[in-house]
């Protein structure tokens, strides 16, 4: 198997093709060496004009140097071939030598009316060399018609290496992003991982750590309490049948009973040491529920009756409720330490760097993403454009062959 670089590939493909199609470039050379020639006999054949100088005027002189020298220019600038032989050098050939004559015409029709008479001898030198580089012309034509369109198909495959560069370019600068983002991903990462052990850490603070006890611990006293006045179902019948006016109670606090309903534990932390409305409730609550006002089922009646003596007989709530404030208070001192020394700042401010560095993060992985799809595609790309391209070559040199691409990483 042939295994050439991508770099060395041009070289080696067109020396293949110079010993593959060694016949048709040994043609295209003679035929090249023959137009060569004839250009050349026509730039000798405009000095022949030059005889008959002395019998031209000033004005058919003038004409004879202009003629000459844009003659000689058109020619100079025939693309004559001068290393390398292909469908396109050849082609452009061909384009030149139509254009040139072309051209004489245009200019001779300008030009040699003005001197004809005195370079007659020279004028048919000259129709006989163009009329040779005329059929010169007409055999380079019909040999790139007719012999060099599968040297043509052949050469073409060579406009494909830009390609290949590209692609390599593609995958190169795709993986140096992807490793770019990486490296950003990494620092990201670590900078988040510092944060979020400064924000334990601040959570970790005593004074935090007694805020959150205290909480707790006030939490827990609300069940006790809640549980103590297991008696709203009551309440609320009580409610509703003074609002139907079912019931007359004089001295009785509606608003109080409402918000009462509504959150016992801040109604009675609210009220005074003696709690003389909230005794004032429960006995005419037990009153009501003693004459069966309130039609409760008569297990609920009495296990509400025997919550209600309870609290008066124990008197428990008393010293729920001040321990309630008590941890309440436990609680506001706790926070104005933590206000004192800004840890809430400390906190808040860490929290929002850690939502920064997060969305940031987030940011980048999705680059990190799209830019790896940008790479893979771009991989199966070239491996596919080259396995097409390598089975290609193999069918124009005869033998298996391997373009190697070196990737930069």
């Amino acid at each position: 198997m042939v295994e050439i670089t991508l770099e060395e590939f041009e070289d080696f493909y067109k020396k293949k093709l110079n010993d593959i199609f060694y016949r048709e470039k040994k043609i295209a050379s003679r035929i090249i060496s023959d137009i060569r020639d004839s250009l050349i006999d026509i730039k000798v054949c405009m000095d022949h004009f030059f005889v008959a100088e002395e019998n031209l005027d000033q004005k058919a002189l003038k004409s004879l140097n202009f003629f000459s020298d844009r003659i000689k220019k058109e020619i100079d600038e025939v693309n004559i071939p001068e290393d390398e032989i292909s469908h396109e050098t050849l082609s452009e050939l061909l384009t030149s030598i139509k254009k040139l004559f072309i051209n004489i015409n245009d200019i001779a029709k300008k030009s040699v009316p003005k001197f004809q008479k005195e370079v007659q001898r020279e004028i048919k030198e000259l129709t006989y060399i163009t009329r040779k580089l005329n059929k010169k012309q007409g055999i380079l034509d019909k040999f790139i018609r007719s012999k060099y369109n599968e040297i043509k198909n052949a050469e073409d495959l060579h406009n494909k290496i830009p390609k290949f560069h590209t692609l390599r370019e593609n995958i190169e600068n795709s993986k140096k992003d992807l490793d770019n983002f990486e490296n950003e991903k990494d620092d990201l990462e670590a900078k988040l991982g510092d944060f979020n052990s400064n924000l334990i850490n601040l959570e970790k603070d005593v004074l935090y750590k007694q805020l959150k006890d205290h909480r707790e611990e006030l939490f827990k006293l609300k069940i006790v309490i809640n549980n103590e006045l297991g008696f709203k179902k009551a309440l609320k019948k009580l409610k509703v049948e003074v609002e139907r006016n079912n019931l007359h109670i004089q001295n009785l606090d509606e608003p109080y009973i409402r918000e009462f309903i509504k959150d016992p534990i801040y109604v009675l932390s609210k009220e005074e040491k003696d709690l003389t409305k909230f005794r004032s409730l429960l006995v005419q609550l037990r009153h009501i529920l003693e004459e069966n006002k309130l039609n409760l089922k008569t297990d609920k009646k009495e296990k509400t009756i025997e919550q209600i003596n309870k609290i008066f007989h124990n008197k428990k709530i008393y010293e729920d409720l001040r321990q309630l404030n008590e941890i309440r208070e436990k609680i506001d001192k706790t926070k104005k330490e933590i206000e004192k020394i800004g840890l809430d700042e400390k906190l808040e401010a860490i929290k929002n760097e850690i939502a920064i560095y997060t969305q940031r993060l987030e940011h980048i992985e999705n680059d990190i993403l799209k830019r790896n799809k940008d790479y893979l595609r771009y991989l199966a790309l070239l491996k596919k454009e080259r396995e097409d391209f390598q089975k290609l070559i193999e069918n124009i040199i005869g033998e298996e062959f391997k373009l190697s691409i070196s990737l930069s990483f």
